[in-house]
Order: C-alpha cells, then sequence, then structure tokens
C-alpha cells in the first residue's frame, strides 16, 4: 500500500526525532564521563552487568558482579570507606535475601542465606556510619580541600570538573543516607521475621519508618508481622512513586 505524503513527512520527523535523542545521549553521556573519576568508570559500567544479571534472574552472577565492585572500590583510598561500598554490600545483602525467601525450600539452608544476610546488612550499617562520621561535619570548602588531595593522582584536563562532580555525589549522598538507612533496617526486620525474632523486626520496621515514612516496603512487612494485611499500593502510587529527595 503506498505511504500518503503526509505520512511520509510524519515518519521522516519521527526519524530525525529519534537520530537526535540518540545524538544527545551519547553527548550526554560522553559529558558525565568525561568528569568521572577515572579511576572507577569501568566500576561504573559494571553496573550494566548487575542490571543485566538481575533481568536474567542470574542471582549467582549479580553477588559476583557486586563483590567484584566492592573490591575495585576497595583498591582505591578514596573509596576505601565510601558509602558506594555499603550501597553494594546493601545490594548483596537484598540478593542472598531473596534467595532466602523465594529460592529455598530446605529450612537450614535458608537460615543460612538470613544469616549471610544479617552480616552483610551489619557491614553496611558500619561503612555508612563511618562515612557520615567523616563527610557529614565537613562544609563545601573542607570538602573540596579533601577530594581536591584525595584525586591528586588524576592526571586530566576536567580534574577541577571531576573534582566538582564527586563533591556533588558526596551532598547528594548524604541527603539521602536516611533512605538509604531505611532500607537496611526494613531488610534487617525481614530477616527477624523469617528467623522469629518478632520483638526485634518490629523495632526495625518502625526505625525503618522514622527514617523514611514513605518507605512501603516497611510499612507492609509490619502490617504482616501485627497480623494485618500487606498494604496494596495505588495504580497512581505505583506509576509515580513519592519523590527521592534531591
Amino acid at each position: 500500500m503506498a505511504i500518503s505524503q503526509g505520512a511520509r513527512k510524519i515518519f521522516i520527523i519521527m526519524l530525525i526525532i529519534s537520530a537526535s535523542g540518540v545524538i544527545i545521549a551519547w553527548k550526554y553521556y560522553s559529558y558525565i564521563n568525561s568528569i568521572e573519576d577515572p579511576r572507577v568508570l569501568h566500576i561504573k559500567k559494571m553496573h550494566l552487568d548487575y542490571d543485566n544479571a538481575v533481568r536474567k534472574d542470574d542471582p549467582s552472577s549479580a553477588l559476583r558482579i557486586l563483590d567484584t565492585m566492592f573490591n575495585e572500590y576497595g583498591k582505591i583510598g578514596h573509596y576505601r570507606n565510601s558509602f558506594e561500598r555499603g550501597v553494594l554490600l546493601t545490594d548483596m545483602a537484598a540478593v542472598n535475601l531473596n534467595i532466602a525467601l523465594y529460592r529455598t525450600v530446605d529450612e537450614d539452608e535458608k537460615i543460612k542465606y538470613l544469616v549471610i544476610s544479617d552480616s552483610l546488612l551489619r557491614s553496611a550499617l558500619y561503612y555508612y556510619n563511618n562515612w557520615k562520621k567523616n563527610y557529614s561535619s565537613l562544609n563545601y570548602n573542607d570538602l573540596k580541600e579533601k577530594v581536591t588531595s584525595d584525586f591528586n593522582d588524576i592526571n586530566s584536563d576536567n580534574k577541577d570538573k571531576i573534582v566538582d562532580k564527586r563533591i556533588s555525589d558526596i551532598f547528594l549522598a548524604l541527603k539521602e543516607l536516611d533512605k538509604r538507612y531505611s532500607v537496611i533496617y526494613t531488610d534487617l526486620g525481614i530477616v527477624m521475621r523469617h528467623t522469629l525474632h518478632q520483638d526485634s523486626a518490629s523495632v526495625y520496621y518502625k526505625k525503618a519508618l522514622e527514617l523514611w515514612e514513605d518507605n512501603h516496603v516497611a510499612k507492609s512487612n509490619l502490617n504482616v508481622l501485627m497480623g494485618e494485611k500487606p498494604l496494596k499500593r495505588g495504580v497512581i502510587e505505583k506509576l509515580f512513586p513519592p519523590e527521592r529527595e534531591k
């Protein structure tokens, strides 16, 4: 069937828009990479591998990638006690928790993965607590001096922008730290509930909600713990969840 002149114009316009989007995205990510710490670019790229492992429902590969990322960050002084390592430990705990709850039928094996999750979550707390202690009291000038010193071995024309990008990342992480704590306490509550420590589970869920009142998972699990039905999210809430703090 012949394509009308109007339809052809629309098709061409769509191709142009699509091509423009690709060019803009390429320029954007090229710029982001140019102001990212070059020492961690290879680690950032591993996030794509991790996402693929999660999409393929491959927990073994996901854990291996997370462990590699954790170790790679540990090789760089500035990141040795960073919030990034706390995030990775939390993700490792979540994968082990998923295995415990949805992939095991043997009770002893389930407990083994729950214990691993518990240990990883407490390690994540340790990293967050130490990182917060070292960074939360620093003003912009103090932080810039510290980051500049830590990035002294970087040889790049964009070094000032790389330092500024890292400072921005740190301030954003500090703003979001309560939510990250909330996730940890939620998962600790799940571990406690499934190891029959109900009182401890309740304490952790409530602590999670004190830190982040819109934590749906904590709310729902606390309801279940209290013998009530889990919360159901409305369609609007699923499509437009509460915004992360900027």
